[in-house]
């Protein structure tokens, strides 16, 4: 299961920490709880600067269809919990976590505009295993790469620079499988860190060397979200369509976690995962009560 939607990591998410919701008539707004310290929550940091920087830049958040069953599953001591919501501009945002221990923690963060307004997709994925940590971050391209000229205006541009940055400072994580190398755009920041200890040390390196990337990536997407006016003509919009369905479909065809998923929870729960929850786009389309939301 592959948490991030752009990235070539492995990214089931799951839960040693919970994102629960708090409803208002107005209003949702995520709230992380994790059940284990900072020291053992890896990712915590993550998640709470994700609910400032949505609230920085007014995303009102909605509920998002999602059943119960694959909200949170247990496994072999290992933890799976997946959330999900939208807004006026977001088709679906997407939380996924997965816990086993303080060396196995997955945190994977997907924005995924709606179709009519020709966005990239914002994808975090945060990997800890034993070996190591993997960290991608990217605006996937829906079509063509926003990251390019002046397409995205400023804020591109103040992406690039941060990527220069932030890519100059950190070792890279690998090359891109040429395959896959339109899904990601120029800005893909892909990095490889060592494990130190003890292991608050690791939990501080971590977020020291990633969290300002993270924040730079995901803030400078929201100001294009904030920003963005819908496309009106139709040749556009079928485009921006069918690239979002192509990426989707590669995504829950080639998952590179799907054989770890399966391992751990089933052949069943990991296809309904893939398909319904990490690369739900064909099921969305085919559900016109879904994209009334």
């Amino acid at each position: 299961m592959l948490l991030l939607s752009p990235s070539p990591l492995l990214s089931p998410p799951s839960a040693a920490l919970h994102v629960p919701l708090r409803a208002s008539p107005r209003r949702l707004r995520l709230s992380a709880s994790p059940p284990l310290d900072d020291e053992h929550a890896f990712y915590s940091p993550f998640i709470e600067s994700t609910m400032a920087l949505l609230r920085e830049h007014h995303v009102e958040l909605q509920p998002y269809a999602l059943d119960d069953s694959l909200r949170r599953r247990d496994s072999r001591a290992v933890r799976l919990a997946a959330e999900a919501y939208a807004s006026p501009k977001l088709r679906q945002l997407r939380l996924v976590h997965l816990y086993g221990s303080p060396k196995l923690q997955v945190l994977n963060l997907c924005l995924f505009p709606r179709l009519e307004y020709g966005l990239p997709s914002f994808a975090a994925d945060l990997v800890s295993l034993p070996g190591g940590h993997l960290v991608a971050l990217d605006w996937s391209p829906n079509g063509e790469d926003y990251t390019r000229g002046e397409r995205g205006g400023g804020a591109a541009a103040a992406l690039r620079r941060a990527f220069a940055t932030h890519r100059a400072a950190l070792p890279g994580g690998g090359e891109v499988p040429a395959a896959a190398a339109r899904y990601f755009s120029e800005c893909f920041l892909f990095t490889r860190l060592p494990r130190v200890s003890p292991p608050s040390a690791d939990a501080e390196a971590v977020r020291a060397a990633i969290l300002p990337a993270f924040e730079d990536y995901l803030r400078l997407y929201l100001q294009v979200l904030e920003d963005a006016s819908p496309l009106s003509n139709e040749a556009e919009l079928a485009e921006v369509r069918k690239a979002h369905l192509e990426y989707q479909n590669y995504r829950a065809e080639k998952d590179p976690a799907r054989g770890m998923l399966t391992s751990l929870f089933g052949v069943e729960f990991t296809e309904r995962l893939i398909h319904e929850v990490l690369f739900d786009l064909p099921v969305w389309l085919a559900s016109p009560a879904r994209q009334a939301r």
